[in-house]
């Protein structure tokens, strides 16, 4: 599903990438931007496969040299899944064989990349989740396809906290912004 000039690109930069807790495979830029837009908006489910590929060593690696106990996908809303037809984060870690725990999304938020300001994107996901896991003591995973400003993952970090003490939470993306690295 993806031309093999850019599968190869992208193999060759899949590998896990590090900054400060937030884990990620590919800058968000061109040939990984398409293909994430493609699987996601456009309805191409097929798309999996290739991106399950390209992230499979580094999610294990992660998730095995974190000692990951509970792995946790961004939930969508209801609204967006019926859209959707699928929540593509739970859907690719189906298909890596991946088990995982789910919190709710309890508001349906307008689509992040219509907010450029990152104060609005904190209050458009503010108390936007409810977790009830015990989380207490574990090593917690949240994974996203996308990190641009974090304000996703700071939301769900603080719902993740408030009732659990000693939580450790890593973050793994397939894609990051590369503004949000250079931060």
């Amino acid at each position: 599903y993806i031309c093999s000039k850019c599968l190869e690109k992208l193999k060759r930069e899949a590998f896990l990438k590090n900054k400060d807790n937030f884990y990620y495979v590919f800058i968000y830029e061109k040939e990984i931007r398409q293909i994430i837009s493609d699987y996601k908006l456009r309805n191409r489910k097929d798309l999996v496969k290739d991106i399950a590929f390209l992230i499979r060593k580094p999610i294990f690696q992660l998730i095995e040299k974190e000692k990951t106990d509970i792995i946790i996908p961004v939930p969508i809303s209801e609204e967006r899944e019926l859209e959707r037809g699928f929540n593509q984060i739970e859907y690719l870690l189906e298909c890596l064989d991946i088990k995982y725990k789910k919190i709710e999304r309890t508001k349906n938020t307008k689509h992040m990349y219509t907010l450029k300001d990152n104060e609005k994107r904190e209050k458009n996901v503010e108390k936007a989740f409810k977790n009830s896991l015990n989380l207490e003591n574990k090593n917690v995973l949240i994974v996203d396809d996308i990190v641009t400003s974090g304000a996703t993952i700071n939301s769900i970090s603080e719902e993740l906290r408030k009732d659990n003490e000693n939580i450790d939470i890593k973050v793994f993306s397939i894609a990051i912004a590369r503004h949000f690295i250079m931060e």
